[in-house]
């Protein structure tokens, strides 16, 4: 059987299996977390920003109208969304005594307020107490509801509920009983959401739920403003895939009228898509077959890198030529595939070897990445030189495509021997100038490559700011073998936090242990509450000339007395609803089951490296053996610490890219047999690469893990213009033949990539420009470096 049918067959085999796998066994993981190295910082903290309690959390502002339209469009938003399955909570500072919930939190109430002490029952404390509540019974916005009145004259239900509502935070509350901006201009809602902050999708549903919830209100003269981590990620993505989008399109449009102007025939233009396709779909079912899933951003990515594969076809189409060209040349289709394999086999092996170690780091992400590309790279070589062939039209075989119509610039067609020396002088001024860079301009800020609107930025820290939450950049993570040991070193941190506090370094905390106060604070509280008896006394002295009836306030006896015998709260015990959800993500138990982290939050933070230094000495203090805790307390500064992870992550690409040019370097040898043209195809790709990095410097771009990522594409590149150019050539038709080849293949990448530069995205653009940047110096490198046409080399 021919051997063409064979592949032909194989081909279609591998394409049946890999679409079966992804049918049934494919899943899109699209959570940046999943991409990223797993998030340890250097102390060995397991850091999980999505699990945290800032990325759970949307803040809402409504905008517009008068101030009782914001409140009670407020109240009706709270009751829209109070019983969404995704919304662990939501909250307007209002207390609603019909909340079924609420019932938890009155009867447990003098074991979770922090205002229960010894001389909180007093005679004294209870007439200012009292005096309130009759402030309360004749006040159009009382303090208290009227109905807990004869339960709760102290107000504790009221002091547990705002501590749960803003976990930390301090908002202001209106006269029309809900919380504002200090201004009055805008009623604001804390929403705490079920779902990780990185599970965008799901983060995605709840913000559309929530503005159409407030859009069903129909509210006159109001808008509804969301702010949060998880809206401006989600904002993100949506911005990218809309951007993506369009630029696909036009790319696309853009690639199939070039390869109609340069070949005058519509079947380049399908075919050269062939190899491309399969490598895709057999690399992501190899990729899911291997991890489990795909990742989106691995996917996205590894199509871009894979446009390499593209070069294959339009090298196969440029060298089968008609033989009624005006350049004769006897290769039709078939025989343009066996005289091209072995070059496009180099080429090919060369970008498999350095996408392989990418796909051998530890990084996840990464290696799905090194794992589509060099599977994808792979298939399309194979596809091209085996598969196509068959697939074109049987006339188009015999005759051949008309020759590449594509000027071709003399200098490169037959270069000046200057031009070797002028291409030697650039690679040294580029050494220089990427060597005098100090400090190297790499860009470590993730945030830099977020396509966020300032505006966005802003409202977040300005409702941030208006509802006194802690700041989402600083925490301490306390570590101890057991909840109860966690929560007693949050109690014991409170005198070093009071003082940082004090010092202005801080404006405030939050911490789980205000939320769930340990066993031990617990029972000190149940001891300070007065025996029945007492309390009765205390009340009818306190109450004398207030006009209470007699026998008001027994229920508050009641559930006095009830108090000093319940039995103490623990993380396990707590029923679902308000303290379950705001401890949750403060007090979290450790994935292996041998410990618990307590998280505290810090707002307000004015100066980020003495907040660092004073972290620094608390494993020091005699915290834990003042309070037998066993405990440890860490700094973790989220936005240092992803520059961390972002540099690690950096650094064994670098690696890998060097081990990869290493490995490069020996298979060229071993392949070609001639040290010269190895040594002439890796200066090409170094030249290439040089000049682009010294481009990117001198233009004042500073240097991200997307560039790098375009660099390797760059690599790739640039081997496959100098294997191209680096061939023996007999007569200079075959040499002109060659530049077209190539010539057609960098043009199309400049096509796309030039797009891609002209993004408004910074990620997209940063791959656009440093690609662009390097096909032109790639392709100028391998074709003044291509040796001289030798009429006795067959």
């Amino acid at each position: 059987m021919c051997p063409s049918r064979i592949a032909l067959g194989l081909w279609l085999a591998a394409l049946t299996l890999a679409t079966l796998t992804l049918a049934l066994r494919g899943e899109l993981v699209t959570d940046l977390q999943g991409f990223a190295p797993d998030p340890v910082s250097a102390d060995g903290i397991v850091l999980d920003p999505g699990a945290g309690p800032a990325g759970r959390m949307l803040l809402l502002a409504i905008a517009g109208g008068e101030a009782r339209d914001r409140a009670a469009a407020s109240d009706a938003l709270v009751a829209a969304l109070e019983d969404v399955p995704d919304v662990a909570g939501v909250h307007n500072g209002r207390l609603d005594p019909d909340d079924p919930a609420l019932e938890f939190l009155i009867e447990h109430r003098y074991l979770l307020s922090p205002r229960i002490h010894a001389d909180a029952f007093s005679q004294d404390a209870l007439r200012e107490h009292l005096q309130a509540r009759r402030d309360d019974l004749s006040s159009a916005v009382p303090e208290l509801p009227r109905e807990l009145i004869p339960r709760d004259p102290t107000a504790e239900t009221r002091v547990v509920l705002e501590q749960l509502a803003t976990t930390g935070g301090r908002a202001t509350t209106g006269p029309d009983g809900v919380w504002v901006t200090p201004d009055r201009e805008r009623a604001l809602l804390v929403l705490r959401s079920t779902a990780d902050g990185m599970d965008l999708d799901a983060q995605a549903a709840l913000i559309e739920r929530t503005r159409t919830a407030f859009a069903d209100l129909d509210p006159p003269e109001l808008r509804l403003q969301i702010a949060g981590p998880a809206v401006i990620a989600v904002e993100s993505r949506a911005t990218i895939r809309g951007e993506v989008t369009w630029i696909t399109t036009g790319a696309s449009i853009a690639l199939a009228l070039l390869l109609l102007a340069v070949f005058r025939h519509p079947h380049p233009v399908w075919l050269a898509a062939v190899p491309l396709a399969s490598g895709i779909l057999i690399a992501a079912a190899v990729v899911t077959t291997v991890f489990g899933h795909l990742h989106g951003i691995a996917l996205a990515f590894g199509i871009t890198v894979l446009g390499i594969a593209l070069d294959y076809p339009l090298h196969l189409f440029a060298h089968a030529q008609r033989r009624d060209s005006p350049h004769l040349g006897d290769a039709r289709l078939a025989q343009a595939a066996r005289e091209l394999g072995p070059v496009i086999a180099l080429g090919a092996g060369s970008t498999v070897l350095v996408f392989a170690l990418m796909a051998l780091t530890g990084f996840s992400g990464m290696a799905q990445l090194g794992l589509f590309v060099l599977t994808g790279v792979a298939v399309a070589a194979v596809t091209t030189r085996w598969v196509l062939p068959v697939l074109v039209p049987a006339r188009l075989q015999r005759e051949g495509l008309p020759a590449p119509r594509l000027p071709v610039p003399v200098a490169l067609a037959h270069p000046p021997a200057l031009a070797r020396w002028g291409v030697a002088l650039l690679a040294l001024a580029a050494v220089a100038v990427v060597a005098s860079a100090d400090p190297f301009p790499w860009e470590d800020r993730l945030s830099a490559l977020h396509p966020v609107p300032e505006e966005q930025v802003t409202l977040d820290q300005e409702l941030r700011g208006a509802l006194g939450l802690p700041d989402v950049r600083h925490a301490l993570l306390i570590t101890a073998d057991s909840a109860e040991r966690a929560l007693r070193a949050s109690e014991a941190l409170v005198p070093e936090l009071e003082a940082l506090r004090a010092s202005g370094l801080v404006d405030g905390f939050g911490h789980p242990a205000e939320v769930l106060p340990s066993r031990q604070r617990q029972q000190q509280r149940q001891a300070a509450l007065p025996h029945p008896d007492d309390l009765r006394e205390r009340l009818a002295a306190a109450s004398a000339d207030l006009g209470f009836r007699e026998g008001a306030f027994a229920p508050f006896v009641e559930d006095i007395s009830a108090a000093r015998e319940q039995a103490l709260l623990a993380p396990e015990t707590l029923p679902d609803g308000p303290l379950r959800n705001a401890l949750d993500p403060l007090l979290q138990p450790h994935e292996d089951g041998q410990g618990w982290t307590a998280w505290v939050r810090l707002q307000g933070v004015r100066d980020d490296e003495a907040l660092a230094r004073w972290a620094a000495d608390i494993p020091r203090a005699d915290l834990s053996e003042r309070e037998g805790t066993g405990a440890g307390v860490h700094h973790i500064d989220f936005f240092r610490a992803s520059e961390e992870l972002v540099i690690g992550f950096r650094d064994e690409a670098l690696q890998r890219l060097a081990l990869g040019l290493v490995a490069v370097a020996l298979l060229l040898l071993v392949a070609t047999r001639a040290p010269g043209r190895s040594l002439r195809i890796l200066t090409a790709v170094g030249t290439g690469l040089l000049l682009t990095l010294a481009a990117l410097i001198l233009l004042g771009v500073r240097l991200s893990l997307f560039h790098l990522i375009a660099l390797l594409l760059i690599a790739g590149l640039c081997l496959d213009y100098a294997v191209f150019f680096s061939r023996p050539l007999r007569d200079a038709a075959a040499r002109l033949r060659n530049l077209r080849s190539v010539g057609v293949c960098a043009l199309s990448t400049l096509v796309v990539f030039g797009l891609l530069a002209l993004s408004s995205l910074p990620v997209l653009q940063a791959l656009g420009l440093t690609v662009v940047l390097g096909v032109v110096f790639s392709f100028l490198a391998a074709a003044l470096l291509a040796p001289e046409v030798n009429p006795g080399k067959h």
